[in-house]
């Protein structure tokens, strides 16, 4: 396979493209090329959790990613019109500084839908005395231009009159023609209903991490005004993130991490909107585990309606990152290693559905089993068909992937690096071989 790469600055200052090589014969099928981009510049010392989406509707690249300057942690945003090759001048969108905090199971979610519609949902750390963790609170922020300004942030969560809890690795997507939906995981107490079996009990376990329930926010005007948080599903793992994918009809699909009886910790799917339905098991990994791995898993849904997920299980004797594809709500599908070893540090994916059938997931996981930046490409029926690792990526985390034009895709990563070494920002464009 062949790697198209530049050298690359460290900081986000912006990265030279000169001195690419391209292949002398065609690529075979299935093969991935990794072109260094430049990023965003900014003036800030930091920046990390970088989250790239593309705009339906006119196929830019728009891209929010959290940046520290002397005062605090910020959100930016900025846009591509040209594959990632070229970005806009960054945009605040937390005027506030210390309004947005890092958090990598719980970094921004961009969300894009059409007529210029953007909108993005993070987390808050407020530090409360007396208590181990700072608690979190959901802010979410709209822009209805293209993300060329922002409307002033709001928090989410409506429990906001008592001591502050948790409320974080979150998951956000468009629904409907205007809608919007966030979910995230709550450490508040409250009534599941609409359930027609009971979820498992798994409240008097052993375990280093009690139980939370996944909460959802719904607006029907694309984040003008939002309907009171309503509980989803409760037995979830407490720190590994929902995620939330659009189907081609527009409902809303939710993926995680749940905690089911003998401390098994195995990756569900369900329906959230139009309405929750019951979580199905994707694959019955039956890792037993007493807490919480913090990763979650990653999902797209293709024009077909098919499920691809992609997650990390610990499982003995065959730790890794798996990808399934899911037909319907109640399917389950063989599971495909992409990384599989006896023992494996956890590993963090993301997972687009490709137009042409198949999918590609990235995962931050190398072979020899240090943090690196790894990509699988799948086909239509699950078989691999090319594996690639970054080069440079050494010490990357947290990859995050868009498509980004006709058979192409953009990567990012936080690498490592940076004043008081927060990290940097990395992009890189995948192009995939026919």
């Amino acid at each position: 396979m062949t790697i198209r790469t530049t050298l690359h600055t460290a900081g986000i200052a912006a990265l030279a493209l000169g001195g690419a090589c391209r292949p002398d014969a065609a690529a075979p099928a299935g093969a991935l090329t990794v072109e260094d981009l430049a990023t965003p510049t900014s003036a800030a010392s930091a920046a990390v959790d970088a989250t790239p989406v593309r705009v339906p509707d006119t196929g830019a690249l728009a891209m929010t990613w959290l940046s520290r300057d002397t005062a605090g942690w910020r959100l930016l945003f900025s846009r591509s019109a040209d594959g990632g090759t070229t970005w806009d001048a960054p945009v605040i969108v937390t005027p506030e500084a210390g309004d947005a905090t890092p958090q990598s199971e719980g970094s921004p979610r961009l969300v894009a839908a059409t007529n210029g519609r953007l909108a993005v949902v993070w987390p808050r750390a407020v530090t409360v005395p007396g208590r181990q963790w700072p608690a979190t609170i959901i802010r979410a922020a709209r822009s209805r231009d293209g993300g060329r300004t922002w409307e002033a942030p709001r928090t989410l969560n409506d429990d906001t009159t008592g001591t502050a809890g948790t409320h974080t690795f979150h998951g956000a997507a468009w629904a409907g023609d205007s809608g919007l939906v966030a979910a995230w995981l709550d450490e508040r107490n409250g009534t599941l209903a609409g359930h027609s079996r009971p979820l498992p009990e798994t409240a008097g376990e052993p375990t280093s991490e009690p139980d939370v329930r996944i909460y959802t926010a719904v607006s029907r005007d694309f984040g003008a005004t939002w309907a009171p948080n309503a509980p989803a599903w409760g037995a979830v793992c407490p720190c590994c993130r929902v995620s939330l994918a659009r189907r081609p009809d527009g409902g809303v699909v939710a993926a995680w991490r749940q905690h089911f009886p003998g401390n098994v910790r195995d990756i569900v799917t369900a329906q959230l909107d139009p309405a929750p339905q019951d979580p199905a098991r994707v694959h019955a990994d039956n890792w037993s585990y007493p807490g919480c791995p913090h990763t979650g898993p990653a999902i797209a849904i293709d024009a077909e309606g098919t499920r691809h997920v992609a997650w990390y299980t610990g499982k003995e004797g065959g730790a890794g990152v798996y990808y399934a594809r899911v037909g319907g709500a109640d399917s389950l599908r063989p599971a495909v290693g992409l990384t599989v070893a006896a023992s494996m540090q956890t590993a963090h994916p993301a997972v687009i559905a490709l137009p042409a059938g198949g999918a590609l997931v990235a995962f931050d996981v190398g072979e020899k089993g240090g943090r690196e930046i790894r990509l699988t490409r799948l086909g239509p029926d699950g078989e691999v068909l090319g594996v690639q690792t970054v080069a440079g990526s050494a010490g990357g985390r947290n990859p995050q992937l868009a498509l980004a034009g006709d058979g192409a895709a953009l990567l990012a990563w936080t690498a490592p690096g940076g004043e008081r070494d927060d990290g940097t920002v990395r992009l890189a464009r995948i192009s995939l071989a026919r």
